[in-house]
Formats: C-alpha cells, sequence, structure tokens
C-alpha cells in the first residue's frame, strides 16, 4: 500500500486500498455476506451488535469520499488501511459460527460435521503463512547475512560513530532494523515516497533536495550532474553508497569520486571523502540498560 496515493488514485484509493489490505483472501466477502444476512433474518440482538456497527463503518471506514477529506487535513496515503482494522472480521465469523451451531434443533450427530465444514470454509477462505514452504532465518535477527556483512564494512572503513548512509531501496529498509549507529540519510517514508512520485509542495520539495538528488541516482539509477550529486553528500554529511552490483550507476560513482571499498554477496559499498565531516555524537543510554 506504499505506493498509494490519494492524490494520483481519486475515488479509486479506497477500492485499491481495501484490494490490497484483503489481498488474495475471502474473509471481508465473508463478512459483508454475514451483514446481510444478519439485516435479512437477524435477532434484534445481533442487529445491535453487528449490524448497526457494520453501517457506521460503511458510512465513515469505506466511504470512498473520507479518505479526501481526512487527506486535507493530514497525510494518510500509508495510514488509512490501518481503520479497516475498525472491522470486526474475525469476531463476526466466529460469531456466526458459534450461533449457527448452537441451535436448538441441531443434534450432535449433525454439529460434529457442520463445525468441519465451517473450518473448512474458514481455512479455504485464507492464506497459509508457510502456504509456499518454511524458509530458515539466516540468522538470529531474522535479516538476511548480507545486511550485516555492508554494516561490518561500513564500521571497517570510517571513524564516525554514526556515519551517515545511503543505499538501495531493500537494504535501506533492513539495515535500519539491524544497526540503529548507521544513520540513514532519509527516513523510509520519504524514500517511499520518492520511489512513488509522490506529490510534494514547493516548500517540501526545498526541503528534501539534496536527499531527493541521492535518491534519483541511488533509488532510481538514475544519473545527474556529478558535482550537484557530491554536493547533495557533502550537504547531507552522507559517507557511505550501497547499491547492488548490477545498477547501472557504478561506473557514474566511480567518476563522482566515491571509492568502492568492498563487496558482499550482491552489493557493492562506496565511500565518499566529505569536505568538511560532522561527526555527530547522540545520546548514549546503555548505562541504564
Amino acid at each position: 500500500m506504499q505506493n498509494l496515493s490519494v492524490a494520483s488514485d481519486g475515488i479509486q484509493y479506497l477500492f485499491k486500498c481495501v484490494a490490497l489490505y484483503n489481498g488474495s483472501s475471502f474473509f471481508l466477502l465473508i463478512y459483508a455476506a454475514l451483514v446481510i444476512l444478519i439485516a435479512v433474518k437477524g435477532s434484534r440482538e445481533m442487529k445491535r451488535i453487528f449490524l448497526y456497527p457494520s453501517i457506521v463503518i460503511l458510512l465513515t471506514v469505506y466511504n470512498p469520499l473520507l479518505p479526501h477529506i481526512i487527506n486535507k487535513v493530514f497525510d494518510i496515503n500509508k495510514e488509512y488501511y490501518r481503520f479497516m482494522w475498525i472491522t470486526p472480521v474475525c469476531i463476526l465469523i466466529a460469531a456466526a459460527a458459534a450461533y449457527y451451531l448452537i441451535r436448538e434443533e441441531h443434534s450432535t450427530g449433525f454439529i460434529i460435521p457442520a463445525f468441519i465444514g465451517i473450518v473448512c470454509l474458514v481455512i479455504g477462505a485464507g492464506n497459509f503463512v508457510y502456504g509456499n514452504g518454511y524458509t530458515k532465518a539466516e540468522n538470529i535477527y531474522k535479516i538476511p547475512n548480507e545486511v550485516i556483512a555492508v554494516s561490518r564494512m561500513i564500521r571497517k572503513n570510517t571513524d564516525m560513530k554514526y556515519p551517515v548512509a545511503i543505499c538501495d531501496r531493500d537494504m535501506q529498509m533492513e539495515i535500519r532494523q539491524y544497526d540503529a549507529t548507521i544513520l540513514l540519510a532519509c527516513d523510509r517514508t520519504q524514500y517511499l515516497d520518492f520511489l512513488g512520485d509522490a506529490y510534494e509542495d514547493a516548500l517540501m520539495a526545498e526541503k528534501n533536495e539534496y536527499v531527493n538528488r541521492l535518491l534519483t541516482v541511488v533509488g532510481k539509477y538514475e544519473k545527474i550532474d556529478k558535482d550537484s550529486f557530491t554536493e547533495a553528500l557533502n550537504k547531507t554529511n552522507t559517507q557511505f553508497v550501497v547499491v547492488p552490483k548490477t545498477a547501472p550507476v557504478l561506473r557514474f560513482l566511480n567518476d563522482a569520486g566515491l571509492e568502492a571499498v568492498g563487496t558482499t554477496g550482491t552489493r557493492v559499498v562506496f565511500r565518499f571523502e566529505l569536505d568538511d565531516p560532522i561527526y555527530y555524537d547522540l545520546a548514549d543510554y546503555n548505562a541504564l540498560s
């Protein structure tokens, strides 16, 4: 959902959001069918518990106009799907199944196969976590070993306690989870917004000017003026650039004055000699642990 945008997707934003949120499962469809059934044949109590709240959710969370209204107040492009967590899908399915099975007219001989049938229906409507097989983690940190290798290579080639780096998208998202002392030139949201061509007003574009130059090269693998790129490295205090070995900007980085200090499985780590490096000294809370 990180590539969705209220501004660019328009009225289709909500429907795309729902499709991605639901994935290939059918739980939302089962939920909708049960709500309709309750509206037609449900008791007063079932309507009070499930139908009326569902109508409110339909008019708010699932209203295609609501994202546009909220987006005028604050950016909800990456968070709107969390409103869908309010929908009591699992609760209604479980309650409906229990209500159906314990009806007085059902005998024990009927309940057992009915229970098995409902369980099979629920299983078939979802996705198995290990449907494509179980992949054993490479290490106790549950991240690729290459992330650890890149982190160690950066540490080996700097005297900074908190060096700044910019990496290709996957490495950028993973290394932040492993080594927080390696600062990143831009945060996760800014990186994804840039790759998704999210709208930036003039003030935001000016604020992100130097980072956007870095992301043009490292994120989109597009070449820009070399002096403009190195200026961005200096302005953001970025000492390391990490890109895949297959990236079409390897020659560009060499020509811009960066030095390849090593390679890992699929990546090359470049080091840039900053004109006036800033040695950050952040708060250290180790003594309190």
